[in-house]
């Protein structure tokens, strides 16, 4: 799995304007760093996740994959997830967490 790149783009939750990611939304001024940061965390989280894998470490994998989802619930983290648990025998719910997925291109 490659790492995903950081978008560059932010919807406001306040006005819905999606802008290039900043501290302020230009449109409303609501303060975004809150945002930013929970962004932020989650691709923290997805390498940590990636970096238990590697090391073998299931597991905590797994662990990290479900709080990675909690932050930023997609289609990328499901996939994650499907994957750590697949690699950590839990193969019911791998299944469950694959099936819904959508198809890649």
């Amino acid at each position: 799995m490659e790492p995903t790149e950081p978008t560059t783009t932010v919807r406001c939750p306040t006005c819905r304007l999606t802008q290039e990611r900043s501290d302020t939304c230009r449109r409303c001024k609501s303060d975004l760093r809150l945002l930013n940061e929970a962004a932020e965390s989650a691709r923290r989280t997805r390498r940590r996740c990636l970096k238990a894998l590697r090391a073998g470490h299931r597991r905590e994998a797994l662990r990290l994959a479900g709080h990675y989802h909690w932050l930023h619930p997609t289609a990328d983290s499901r996939r994650l997830m499907a994957l750590t648990a697949l690699l950590s025998g839990d193969w019911a719910n791998a299944l469950a967490l694959a099936h819904d997925l959508p198809e890649l291109d």
